[in-house]
Parts: C-alpha cells; structure tokens; sequence
C-alpha cells in the first residue's frame, strides 16, 4: 500500500481520533481475516509459525492471534522463538562480513530443540518450553509445561520459524504466515519512504526505550540487521501461504517526531546505511495527539511503550 504524506498528515491534524480507530481497525481486521482462515484447517494443522523481519510486530501480533482465536473457542498457546536463544558464551557467537555479533544467525538459537518440541507437541506430548533472560543473557532454569489438546493449536513467533530446520517433517502440520510492513509513504518531493524505512523508525524508537540502546547503536547495527533478512528470512519465505501488514499510517507522525532530534545530528550515518530518503524526512511528518486515543493493545505500544 502506498500511501501519502499529504493525506497522512492532513488526517492526523484534521482528524487524530477517527485516523487512529481506522488505521487499527484495519490492522485487526487484517488479523481477523487470517484466523478465519486458520480455523478452518485447526484439526489438520495446530501450529501457526510466524516469520518476519525486525520489527515488524511479531510479539503483539502473535498474541492477538492467539486472541482472535479465542474468539472462535480454540485456546492458543503461544510460544516465543526469543526463549530458545542459547546461553551467550555457550556458542562462538557468529560475526558477519563487518565483523559486529551477528545477533540475527540460526546458530544463537537452539532450532533443533525448538524442532523436536514442535514434533512432540503435533504428536500430542508435553514439552517443557524454556525461559530466556535477554538481561542476564541466558537461559535460566525456569520451564513452562504446554500440551496441545486436539481442540487447541500453537502459534510460534520468531525470525528463524521458517527455517528448514525447523519446518522439515511438519509441513502437514503446520502454517507459515509472515508479517511485515508492506506499506511505503510517498513525500511531497516524490521520494518514496520505503517499507525498510518505516521499519527502522520502530526498531530505533523500542531499542532506545526498551533495550537501553541510543539510536547511533541502532544504526550501526542496521546493516547487520538488513544482512540477516536477506540470509535468514527471505530463502524461507516459500513456507509462508498467509501475510499480514502490520503497518498502521498514522504510526509514522509519533515515530518520526520522537526520533529527529537524535537523527537530526546522523546525517553522514544515515547515508552510509542506505537511510538517506528518511534523513531528508525529518520535520515532513505533522505531530498527531494519539495519547488519548492509541488503544491498549495497540501494535504500537511494542515500540513507544
């Protein structure tokens, strides 16, 4: 969808109250749509994976899914990819070709347990689903038992949940939906604002207030992170047969006038990681008054708290 700053900004300074209810509205539509369809092939296919690039919503989507299927009287149990990262020191943690962590590769996570859970789960066993601390980096000795009913499924969310290690054995069990922002934002200069962009204002804005992470680290970092899609997420993609754009377009007036003052003083970095057109961005977006009107369960709220 491409959508244009004139009519964003014009709604969000006509219209905050009735711009936000529609831009959720239609993301959860969005969602209601694809959980019919997933209901329909529950008893053939009880695990839902979810794939996407950073960013792009996975965490809150998933559990909405899970939601939404509640709705429909099947109980959920969601699972999250992060807990199955391995203890940091465990591994010879990975680097790539500009020599940074690569914290986006297969080998910090242990898929070949997440596999063999999967499996066990499909065949109707317990499994014992482990616990990650992202602040101690590790896993700790914390468990939760998950046992499907057959009136039950699993949603697992996570960059990797496509892989071939991870899928290979399951495909009469399971469905692939990838998430993403497939959505850009052409400006009054015609520059287009590209999905990848619109992206990066949500991962610099949830790393700096959730991750202790100013924005020159998330920069430093976007190579890296846009490397790991390319090497990680699009090969798999073929296991995907559902999609959902989570963008929601009035995200895009609280994400930019939170991050200018910091990107402001970045034009040179900016460049040099291909986020030019989002430099010369800076001050297009109008303010929106969205406090009072953002819902709670917003996908929002994963990124600006």
């Amino acid at each position: 969808m491409l959508y244009s700053i004139e009519d964003i900004n014009r709604e969000a300074k006509t219209d905050p109250k009735g711009f936000i209810e529609r831009s959720e509205a239609a993301y959860h539509d969005r969602i209601e749509k694809t959980v019919e369809l997933l209901v329909k092939r529950q008893k053939e296919k009880p695990i839902l994976l979810i794939n996407g690039p950073s960013s792009s919503g996975k965490t809150t989507t998933a559990r909405l899914i899970g939601q939404a299927f509640a709705k429909h009287g099947i109980h959920a149990e969601v699972i999250s990819m992060d807990d199955y990262y391995r203890t940091r020191g465990s591994y010879v943690m990975p680097k790539d070709e500009y020599g940074l962590d690569d914290l986006e590769a297969p080998e910090c996570m242990d898929l070949p347990l997440l596999h063999d859970q999967l499996a066990q789960l499909a065949a109707g066993r317990e499994i014992q689903v482990p616990r990650y601390s992202f602040a101690e980096k590790r896993r700790t000795e914390e468990t939760e038992a998950v046992l499907l009913d057959p009136d039950e499924v699993a949603v697992i969310e996570g960059i990797h949940s496509l892989n071939d290690v991870l899928t290979g054995g399951l495909e009469d069990k399971a469905t692939g939906l990838h998430l993403s922002v497939d959505s850009q934002v052409a400006l009054e200069d015609g520059s287009i604002l590209t999905a990848d962009l619109l992206r990066f204002m949500r991962r610099a804005v949830r790393d700096r207030n959730f991750r202790g992470a100013p924005v020159q680290t998330t920069l430093r970092q976007w190579r890296s992170v846009r490397r790991g899609e390319r090497m990680y997420i699009a090969p798999f993609l073929h296991h995907a047969t559902l999609s959902i754009d989570t963008y929601l377009p009035y995200e895009s007036c609280i994400l930019m006038n939170q991050l200018q003052g910091e990107i402001a003083h970045s034009e040179d970095a900016m460049r040099d990681e291909g986020l030019g057109a989002l430099y010369d961005a800076i001050g297009s977006f109008a303010l929106i008054d969205f406090e009072p009107y953002i819902p709670e369960n917003s996908l929002l709220h994963e990124f600006i708290g």
